[in-house]
């Protein structure tokens, strides 16, 4: 049993690094390059198109920025009555009485907001001390947006209470607002190949197919996008599952190996199940792949091949100069029905499945142990009775044994006292 759960853990391992290299998109993945990372990187996934784009940044998004009127203090009392603050169609609106009605209360409040739904409200309020210069000294209060974006504008209105709240109120294009904007909300405007794109973030995911643009600075002139094909995942899968399955060969030649330096032989020695699963991966690897004429069919086509040990080993500089001549070549040998992943996938499945030879044999020697274990017990009960049974005759031989000593000592006893056995004697 413990040899078939080696093995059986040798198998779990190869088949999870084949299902590993069989992901789908393990051959269809790209990258995506900029010409200077320091005004934009890039992204791509398996739709993108390999390419050169030119790139343009006209423009970043931004988030709002609003700052109220100079205060002599963050103690400095502003008003009371309600506020109430509005961003990006959520709202909440602020009581502010005696407990909060400073410059600082208020900064606290904000910044406490939530939406009805309990969420942040995504206005951050902060205060900012100036000692003069363009603008008067005291303390101000700046309210910033988290969200970028022209249409994610803030909106701050007041009611009730003493008016005083009126210094804070802000209506875009308002007539009556206390507070200024010192950051105008705006999009993000990008040209690819002179194509123009605008968008509320700073990523942008939608002016090319399966490309993502991270914006950091506006560009002077036009910066290249590289998309190239991005297969640097195929090698170290397809080593994982040479590695896996010469640890596997190992296992197999251990369990049901003979070592004639020692002239021993592995707990498995001439079992069928090792033979048969060695040879059906050795021949699911040897495999032809049906796939377009004049294309690699076999593994080793690719690099793989199979040492005079029985093991795998992986061409690493064959495998490239494939992937880099014909990646729908290397994908027919790996993939589809009639693929290398495929073959592999179906002999270990197998094996290890529900309904597999492993469980099927170590299913049969574990109702074999346990018939043992039954056998045992049942010899075990036989000869407890044969030991009582024994016990008993021993001690009635033993009684009888006693018996007859006795007698024997009577008669002796017996005849020594008849008339003339002392005269006798005594001549």
């Amino acid at each position: 049993m413990s040899g078939f759960g080696l093995i059986k853990g040798a198998l779990d391992k190869l088949q999870a690094a084949v299902t590993t290299l069989g992901a789908s998109d393990l051959l269809s993945t790209n990258k995506a390059s900029s010409g200077d990372d320091k005004l934009f990187t890039a992204s791509a996934d398996g739709t993108a198109v390999a390419g050169a784009y030119s790139v343009e940044i006209t423009t970043l998004a931004a988030a709002q920025k609003l700052a109220s009127g100079a205060f002599a203090a963050s103690t400095t009392v502003v008003g009371t009555g309600s506020l109430t603050l509005a961003l990006s169609g959520k709202s909440a609106t602020l009581t502010i009485d005696d407990s909060n009605k400073s410059l600082a209360g208020i900064r606290d409040a904000i910044n406490a907001a939530r939406t009805e739904d309990g969420t942040p409200l995504g206005i951050t309020a902060t205060l900012v001390t100036s000692t003069g210069g363009v603008e008067p000294a005291g303390t101000y209060l700046v309210l910033t947006s988290s969200t970028t974006g022209a249409s994610n504008t803030i909106s701050v209105t007041q009611a009730g209470g003493d008016g005083g709240l009126a210094a804070l109120q802000y209506e875009t294009g308002g007539l009556a607002n206390g507070l200024t904007e010192k950051q105008a909300a705006a999009d993000s405007v990008v040209k690819v190949d002179g194509f123009t794109y605008s968008s509320a973030s700073n990523t942008v995911s939608g002016v090319l197919a399966g490309v993502t643009l991270n914006l950091k600075a506006t560009t002077m002139a036009p910066v290249t996008l590289t998309v190239t094909s991005d297969v640097s995942g195929v090698q170290p899968k397809l080593q994982a599952v040479v590695d896996a399955y010469n640890a596997l060969v190992d296992v197999l030649k251990q369990q049901g190996g003979y070592n004639s330096a020692v002239k021993s032989g592995g707990p498995l020695l001439g079992d069928s199940v090792l033979r048969n699963v060695s040879g059906q991966l050795r021949l699911a690897l040897t495999g032809q792949a049906e796939i377009e004429t004049g294309a690699p069919v076999l593994a080793r086509n690719i690099g793989i091949g199979i040492d005079a040990s029985g093991k795998l080993k992986l061409d690493a500089a064959a495998l490239k100069t494939q992937l880099a001549q014909d990646r729908t070549a290397v994908e027919g040998v790996l993939g589809g029905d009639t693929g290398l992943i495929k073959r592999l996938s179906n002999v270990l499945e197998g094996y290890l499945g529900s309904i597999g030879v492993l469980k099927a044999r170590t299913d049969s020697i574990g109702r074999q142990l346990v018939d043992i274990t039954d056998q045992r017990d049942a010899l075990s009960l036989r000869l407890v009775a044969l030991e009582k049974r024994y016990l008993a005759q021993f001690n009635a031989l033993d009684g009888l044994i006693s018996k007859i000593q006795a007698t024997g000592s009577f008669l002796s006893q017996q005849l020594a006292n008849l008339p003339g056995a002392s005269s006798g004697n005594k001549r």
